[in-house]
């Protein structure tokens, strides 16, 4: 039954080995991908004449999403604590980045409907990308900790019946 959910007790319980197992190096990966991301899109989209180091500093505490998620990778149990402070800033970050979509899109609807031509295309896939790659995070998040708490209810079955 490897890969597939298994349904005990009511919840879902996830087998470790057949999801969980590729959701963690995938979201360390993708947090260092985001990040590289995020850091070029700021040294991209800079105001003219100002140093690029003075943008990137806006994403170093990024930096630390992708040091938790290696560490989740690395060793889920000593480090099962980053977790939901993993997730808190991946909720936080995702409604920030939805607020925002929402606000420029709407900046970019008045000043086209008044007149203006404006080409914001790029910048617009990569809010876009940046937001789905978020709520794919989150979901990845959600699902290891789901499969914690599910080995945990088990571990704690087998000890009451002196297994």
């Amino acid at each position: 039954m490897r890969g597939w959910l298994i349904i005990l007790n009511s919840p879902l319980i996830f087998y470790y080995m057949g999801i969980i197992r590729p959701l963690k190096p995938g979201l360390f990966i993708f947090e260092c991908i985001r990040f590289s991301f995020l850091i070029a899109v700021f040294v991209i989209f800079r105001p003219s004449g100002l140093p690029a180091i003075s943008w990137v500093i806006f994403a170093a505490p990024n930096a630390l999403f992708p040091l938790m998620a290696l560490f989740i990778w690395l060793d889920i149990a000593k480090y099962a604590s980053y977790l939901p402070l993993f997730l808190a800033g991946k909720c936080i970050s995702l409604f920030l980045l939805l607020g925002w979509s929402i606000v420029f899109r709407r900046i970019i609807m008045v000043k086209e409907l008044l007149g203006g031509s404006i080409t914001w295309f790029a910048p617009r896939i990569l809010e876009d990308i940046l937001l789905y790659g978020d709520f794919l995070a989150v979901a990845a998040a959600f699902i290891i900790i789901k499969n914690m708490q599910g080995k945990v209810i088990s571990n704690l079955e087998t000890a009451e019946n002196g297994g």
